[in-house]
Protein backbone atom coordinates (compact mmCIF):
# COMPACT_ATOMS: atom_id res chain seq x y z
CA UNK A 1 0.00 0.00 0.00
CA UNK A 2 1.46 3.06 -1.13
CA UNK A 3 1.22 6.17 1.46
CA UNK A 4 -0.94 9.03 0.40
CA UNK A 5 0.29 12.56 0.38
CA UNK A 6 -2.28 14.92 2.10
CA UNK A 7 -3.71 17.39 0.43
CA UNK A 8 -3.31 21.67 0.93
CA UNK A 9 -6.74 21.45 2.81
CA UNK A 10 -5.92 18.67 5.60
CA UNK A 11 -2.68 19.93 6.08
CA UNK A 12 -4.52 23.37 6.62
CA UNK A 13 -7.15 21.91 9.07
CA UNK A 14 -3.68 20.01 10.94
CA UNK A 15 -2.33 22.94 10.91
CA UNK A 16 -5.09 24.81 12.50
CA UNK A 17 -5.65 22.37 14.72
CA UNK A 18 -2.09 21.95 16.16
CA UNK A 19 -1.82 26.10 16.26
CA UNK A 20 -4.80 25.81 18.48
CA UNK A 21 -2.74 23.78 20.97
CA UNK A 22 0.08 25.86 20.64
CA UNK A 23 -1.30 29.10 20.92
CA UNK A 24 -3.47 28.01 23.49
CA UNK A 25 -0.14 27.34 25.63
CA UNK A 26 2.08 30.16 24.12
CA UNK A 27 -0.13 32.71 22.83
CA UNK A 28 0.35 34.69 19.64
CA UNK A 29 4.01 36.33 20.37
CA UNK A 30 5.42 32.95 21.78
CA UNK A 31 4.00 30.75 19.88
CA UNK A 32 6.49 29.24 17.58
CA UNK A 33 5.50 27.81 14.06
CA UNK A 34 8.01 26.03 14.04
CA UNK A 35 6.80 23.57 16.62
CA UNK A 36 3.52 23.43 14.51
CA UNK A 37 5.77 22.42 11.89
CA UNK A 38 7.20 19.66 13.40
CA UNK A 39 4.16 18.30 14.80
CA UNK A 40 2.94 18.47 11.54
CA UNK A 41 5.77 16.36 10.26
CA UNK A 42 6.89 19.65 7.69
CA UNK A 43 8.86 22.24 7.25
CA UNK A 44 8.35 25.89 8.47
CA UNK A 45 8.24 27.27 5.57
CA UNK A 46 5.31 25.26 4.29
CA UNK A 47 2.85 26.44 7.41
CA UNK A 48 3.70 29.74 6.19
CA UNK A 49 2.56 29.50 2.55
CA UNK A 50 -0.47 27.70 4.11
CA UNK A 51 -1.46 30.77 6.35
CA UNK A 52 0.95 33.50 4.65
CA UNK A 53 1.50 34.77 8.74
CA UNK A 54 1.56 33.34 12.05
CA UNK A 55 -1.27 35.93 12.75
CA UNK A 56 -3.13 34.57 9.74
CA UNK A 57 -3.15 31.18 11.69
CA UNK A 58 -4.21 32.41 14.45
CA UNK A 59 -6.99 34.19 13.12
CA UNK A 60 -7.90 30.86 11.40
CA UNK A 61 -7.74 29.13 14.97
CA UNK A 62 -10.30 31.52 15.80
CA UNK A 63 -12.34 30.72 13.08
CA UNK A 64 -12.05 26.85 13.86
CA UNK A 65 -12.75 27.79 17.47
CA UNK A 66 -16.11 29.31 16.55
CA UNK A 67 -16.85 26.46 14.21
CA UNK A 68 -16.27 24.32 16.71
CA UNK A 69 -18.49 26.50 19.14
CA UNK A 70 -21.38 26.61 16.61
CA UNK A 71 -21.11 22.39 15.85
CA UNK A 72 -21.84 22.31 19.56
CA UNK A 73 -24.80 24.49 19.34
CA UNK A 74 -26.12 22.45 16.92
CA UNK A 75 -25.28 18.95 18.20
CA UNK A 76 -27.38 20.28 21.66
CA UNK A 77 -30.39 22.09 19.92
CA UNK A 78 -31.28 19.52 17.69
CA UNK A 79 -31.00 16.97 20.62
CA UNK A 80 -33.12 19.64 23.06
CA UNK A 81 -35.37 21.16 20.95
CA UNK A 82 -38.30 22.40 23.62
CA UNK A 83 -35.59 24.42 25.94
CA UNK A 84 -31.86 24.26 24.04
CA UNK A 85 -30.41 26.56 26.30
CA UNK A 86 -29.28 24.44 29.58
CA UNK A 87 -27.64 21.62 27.08
CA UNK A 88 -25.89 24.29 24.90
CA UNK A 89 -24.36 25.47 27.77
CA UNK A 90 -23.54 22.18 29.14
CA UNK A 91 -21.96 21.62 25.57
CA UNK A 92 -19.60 23.99 25.85
CA UNK A 93 -18.79 23.17 29.30
CA UNK A 94 -17.70 19.85 27.43
CA UNK A 95 -16.16 21.46 24.67
CA UNK A 96 -13.69 23.83 26.91
CA UNK A 97 -12.93 20.58 29.41
CA UNK A 98 -9.57 20.19 27.68
CA UNK A 99 -8.51 23.66 28.31
CA UNK A 100 -7.74 24.35 24.14
CA UNK A 101 -10.46 26.32 23.61
CA UNK A 102 -10.25 28.52 26.74
CA UNK A 103 -6.69 28.64 26.40
CA UNK A 104 -6.78 29.87 23.02
CA UNK A 105 -9.92 32.27 23.59
CA UNK A 106 -7.85 33.62 27.22
CA UNK A 107 -4.67 34.13 24.21
CA UNK A 108 -7.05 36.25 21.79
CA UNK A 109 -8.40 38.72 24.57
CA UNK A 110 -4.57 39.18 25.71
CA UNK A 111 -3.65 40.24 22.20
CA UNK A 112 -6.83 42.02 21.53
CA UNK A 113 -6.05 44.92 24.31
CA UNK A 114 -3.30 45.65 21.63
CA UNK A 115 -3.81 43.80 18.53
CA UNK A 116 -6.88 45.61 16.81
CA UNK A 117 -7.12 43.16 13.79
CA UNK A 118 -7.22 40.80 16.13
CA UNK A 119 -9.84 42.73 18.58
CA UNK A 120 -12.19 42.96 15.49
CA UNK A 121 -12.29 39.59 14.56
CA UNK A 122 -12.63 38.35 18.41
CA UNK A 123 -15.88 40.57 18.56
CA UNK A 124 -17.22 39.13 15.40
CA UNK A 125 -17.01 35.60 16.48
CA UNK A 126 -18.96 36.06 19.35
CA UNK A 127 -21.23 38.21 17.41
CA UNK A 128 -22.14 35.20 15.34
CA UNK A 129 -21.80 32.80 18.01
CA UNK A 130 -24.65 34.66 20.31
CA UNK A 131 -26.54 35.42 16.56
CA UNK A 132 -26.46 31.31 16.28
CA UNK A 133 -27.65 30.80 19.69
CA UNK A 134 -30.48 33.12 19.35
CA UNK A 135 -31.74 31.62 16.38
CA UNK A 136 -31.13 28.20 17.64
CA UNK A 137 -32.84 29.08 20.98
CA UNK A 138 -35.55 31.53 21.05
CA UNK A 139 -33.69 32.91 23.83
CA UNK A 140 -33.80 36.82 24.40
CA UNK A 141 -31.34 39.42 25.11
CA UNK A 142 -31.65 39.13 28.38
CA UNK A 143 -31.13 35.53 28.47
CA UNK A 144 -28.44 35.29 26.25
CA UNK A 145 -26.41 37.98 27.98
CA UNK A 146 -26.88 35.88 31.06
CA UNK A 147 -25.63 32.89 29.48
CA UNK A 148 -22.71 34.86 27.80
CA UNK A 149 -21.64 36.07 31.09
CA UNK A 150 -21.94 32.45 32.67
CA UNK A 151 -19.88 30.89 29.33
CA UNK A 152 -17.20 33.70 30.68
CA UNK A 153 -17.50 32.32 33.90
CA UNK A 154 -16.68 28.94 32.99
CA UNK A 155 -13.90 29.58 31.10
CA UNK A 156 -12.18 31.57 33.39
CA UNK A 157 -12.60 28.64 36.27
CA UNK A 158 -11.66 26.35 34.02
CA UNK A 159 -8.61 28.05 33.25
CA UNK A 160 -8.18 28.36 37.00
CA UNK A 161 -8.56 24.89 37.26
CA UNK A 162 -11.60 24.46 39.16
CA UNK A 163 -13.77 21.19 38.46
CA UNK A 164 -16.36 22.12 36.79
CA UNK A 165 -18.04 18.45 36.92
CA UNK A 166 -20.57 19.69 39.87
CA UNK A 167 -21.10 22.69 37.33
CA UNK A 168 -20.23 26.50 37.62
CA UNK A 169 -21.85 27.13 40.91
CA UNK A 170 -20.65 23.99 42.51
CA UNK A 171 -16.95 25.53 41.42
CA UNK A 172 -18.44 29.15 42.61
CA UNK A 173 -19.31 28.04 45.46
CA UNK A 174 -16.08 26.17 46.70
CA UNK A 175 -13.96 29.27 45.75
CA UNK A 176 -16.31 30.96 48.44
CA UNK A 177 -16.21 28.41 50.90
CA UNK A 178 -12.33 28.49 50.58
CA UNK A 179 -12.41 31.64 51.15
CA UNK A 180 -14.28 31.78 54.21
CA UNK A 181 -11.73 28.84 56.01
CA UNK A 182 -9.24 31.37 55.10
CA UNK A 183 -7.85 29.39 52.15
CA UNK A 184 -7.05 30.80 48.62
Amino acid sequence: MTEQRSTARRRRADAIDIGMRVFADHGLTTASMQKVADQMGVSQPYVFRLFGSKRNLFLACLDELEARIRQVLDQTAAQHPDDPLPAMRAGFRALIADGVVTGLWLQACAVARSDQEVAAHSRAVIGRILEHAARLSSAGPQELRGTLALGALVVMLQALGMDLSEGSQAALDSLRDATTEGVT
